[in-house]
């Protein structure tokens, strides 16, 4: 095998092992979910960076902080209530950072704080970022916080 190769087994195998790492930390967190997948592809990243260059402009804004964002979160349940029943890709840059987090929308919502503590969304050690998208619906919920300490939510339905 050459030093190439190799190179390319070994990133090949952590990433495999970062996969079994991140779904048995989810299992073990969020025991109520078994219907879901951490997915890599080409389509899914574009898929994402088609949602964060939309140029949406943020809906709501406000000084950081998690308990709101938690609160907002639980309002826009409403405004996805048609969605419930498909699935969704989670985005979180510092837990996922190579795999997107596929499940059923219901199941993000029924566990809501399960997610937010697997996601780590606790943490202050760096800018808030968390993005929900619909996996075949164009739908989702852009979060992140800003240099200046101001979290902004993005949101939109295909009929927004």
């Amino acid at each position: 095998m050459n030093k190439e190769t190799r190179k390319q087994r070994i990133e090949e195998l952590k990433r495999k092992n970062l996969k079994r790492q991140l779904e048995e930390k989810f299992r073990c967190m969020c025991a109520s979910i078994t219907d879901l997948e951490f997915l890599t592809s080409k389509e899914i990243e574009l898929k994402f960076q088609k949602a964060y260059s939309d140029g949406r402009e943020p809906q709501i804004q406000f000084k950081h902080n998690l308990n709101r964002i938690m609160k907002e979160m639980a309002f826009l349940q409403k405004e996805f209530e048609a969605y419930k029943n498909e699935y969704i890709l989670l985005d979180q840059k510092e837990i996922l950072p190579s795999y997107r987090l596929k499940l059923k929308f219901k199941d993000f919502w029924n566990n809501l704080n399960l997610i937010a503590d697997f996601l780590n969304l606790e943490d202050k050690s760096s800018l808030f970022w968390f993005t929900l998208i619909g996996h075949q619906k164009n739908f989702g919920i852009f979060i992140y916080e800003d240099e200046y300490g101001l979290d902004h939510i993005l949101f939109w339905t295909e009929n927004f």
